[in-house]
């Protein structure tokens, strides 16, 4: 059954010292869910999956009704038509990659032979697909595990935290396939994760899930930095996130010059082709502040700035600049007062290039 192109997620599952009680709409073509372990995420896409009974759920995706007990409509699992790539990849070890592809095909609508075509060009995976999956490499698996989903043309495609079982490097080289199937192909995604970096580089709207219920919910940068979730957050390593672009080759001692949608330059230290797309991280607590402009020093980057706001939070005091990019800088309660730091105030952001970490 179809209706518009909203979703809403609105599940009531009752459990023995937890509860799941989640009342969420949106319309952006990416959702994410955030939140920490327990924090009730998989649960939630179980129900979205079928494989529970809530007490009460109205679940509705892209348009697309799969439950609503006010009507008594609840589809069967097997007729949801959902794209699901769970936390570690369930690829069947028996078929090389195309036959772990083709068995994602046998459940697609429409062009079926196009859309395996698009998922194989969109994942690079085209050179893999007479390989064993015991020869594929755990980004390779992840890979695999996507284009088998998007094989099977399905109506969302649900994402349980896909890229939690590989180490940082791995995880910043898949990375980047997720952002090609956002930005290529018409499928709305519904992704769980527990890292901050994914929730803003996917984008779209984010709902924070904490103890079974929604804390928050709007835009990644709005949401992970405001007062409610920040503490969880940062516990779960938040930080500045930015998509740029190569801009100019470095030396083996320099790194390479990048820059940003909004014209923000940064040296960072790795050797990167020119015109390549990149995700930089800058912890909070690595920025620092000066009120006058620095000379003499070893950091690469300092960056012109104005402070929009300061908030004091446990811990230390979250300073928003404006730096032709929004940036959070985290400080003592003392380099604050000693800066004078207020909203408008004029101050440089200096940024080590070794400080920077590329998530993408």
């Amino acid at each position: 059954m179809r209706s518009s192109g909203d979703s809403l997620l609105h599940v009531l599952l009752p459990r023995p010292g937890f509860s799941l009680n989640v009342e969420l709409s949106w319309r952006d073509r990416v959702a994410v869910i955030f939140g920490p372990s327990g924090s009730g995420k998989t649960t939630l896409f179980e129900c979205v999956l079928g494989l529970h009974s809530p007490r009460r759920a109205r679940i509705c995706l892209a348009g697309y009704w799969l439950d609503d007990f006010e009507r008594g409509l609840r589809l069967p699992t097997e007729q949801r038509q959902l794209g699901w790539v769970p936390q570690a990849p369930t690829l069947f070890p028996h078929l090389n990659v195309l036959g772990n592809l083709r068995f994602g095909q046998e459940r697609a609508r429409g062009d079926a032979p196009a859309i395996l075509r698009r998922a194989i060009d969109v994942l690079e995976i085209g050179h893999l697909l007479t390989r064993r999956v015991a020869e594929l490499s755990g980004g390779e698996q992840s890979r695999v595990a996507l284009a088998r989903a998007i094989a099977s043309s399905p109506r969302v495609l649900l994402l349980d935290e896909p890229l939690s079982a590989l180490d940082l490097p791995l995880r910043a080289r898949v990375l980047p396939y997720l952002l090609r199937i956002r930005d290529e192909l018409d499928l709305p995604m519904l992704y769980i994760t527990h890292d901050p970096d994914e929730a803003i580089l996917l984008g779209g709207s984010v709902a924070v899930l904490n103890e079974g219920s929604v804390i928050a919910h709007g835009s990644a940068r709005e949401v992970l930095w405001s007062q409610a979730v920040l503490p969880l957050s940062e516990a779960l390593g938040l930080e500045n996130v930015l998509d740029a672009r190569v801009l100019a080759e470095g030396s083996e001692s320099g790194g390479c010059t990048v820059e940003t949608d909004h014209g923000l330059r940064l040296v960072v230290p790795w050797l990167l082709d020119v015109g390549a797309k990149v995700s930089v991280g800058l912890p909070a607590h690595d920025l620092l502040l000066a009120v006058d402009e620095p000379r003499g020093i070893s950091a690469r980057n300092v960056i012109p700035a104005r402070v929009a706001r300061c908030e004091q939070r446990e811990g230390g005091v979250f300073v928003h600049v404006d730096a032709g990019e929004p940036l959070v800088a985290k400080l003592t309660t003392g380099a604050v007062e000693r800066l004078g730091l207020a909203a408008g105030s004029r101050v440089f952001v200096i940024i080590k290039a070794q400080a920077i970490r590329r998530v993408g």
